[in-house]
């Protein structure tokens, strides 16, 4: 009630308070396509279209893992206006390793971006995104704690 006044509570739903508190908790491709900008691609570049092609067809739990990789968030913003900061795709310059594979994509999620290799095809670049935020540690992984530091809270600083 310190930051939101209590009294204002009943002029929405359930629901409708929720997404605006928290974000929408469906993960509009769409919505995250209007706010993207590109560096080293443009709009209708090949593997873009295909980006943009996986990331529709991956389900709502395989998208809130794709906006903890390069967001370290799981909802978006209810609208286009309410982003702080454009979602950044960039080209990765690294060419294939000896073994003739592609790298991983790669996040910065301080930047909200997406460093995305070249892909020569869709089946690949699902397979390598999907890989790599299914198998990314996640920045609450960054510190971990125990009982302990637990139960003394913020005394035990």
């Amino acid at each position: 009630s310190s930051v939101v006044p209590v009294e204002i509570f009943s002029m929405f739903t359930g629901a409708q308070l929720r997404d605006i508190i928290c974000g929408n908790p469906e993960i509009d491709v769409e919505l995250l396509r209007r706010v993207v900008e590109y560096e080293g691609y443009t709009e209708n570049d090949t593997v873009i279209t295909y980006f943009w092609e996986v990331l529709r067809e991956m389900t709502t739990s395989e998208r809130k893992l794709f906006l903890q990789f390069v967001w370290a968030r799981n909802r978006l913003p209810l609208k286009a206006s309410d982003f702080e900061a454009p979602f950044l795709i960039q080209k990765d310059t690294k060419d294939m390793n000896e073994n003739g594979d592609f790298p991983l994509p790669s996040a910065s999620t301080c930047f909200f971006s997406l460093t995305l290799p070249e892909y020569p095809t869709k089946d690949e670049l699902k397979q390598k995104l999907l890989f790599a935020i299914e198998n990314v540690t996640t920045m609450e992984s960054d510190f971990v704690t125990n009982d302990a530091e637990i139960s003394e809270g913020w005394r035990g600083l």
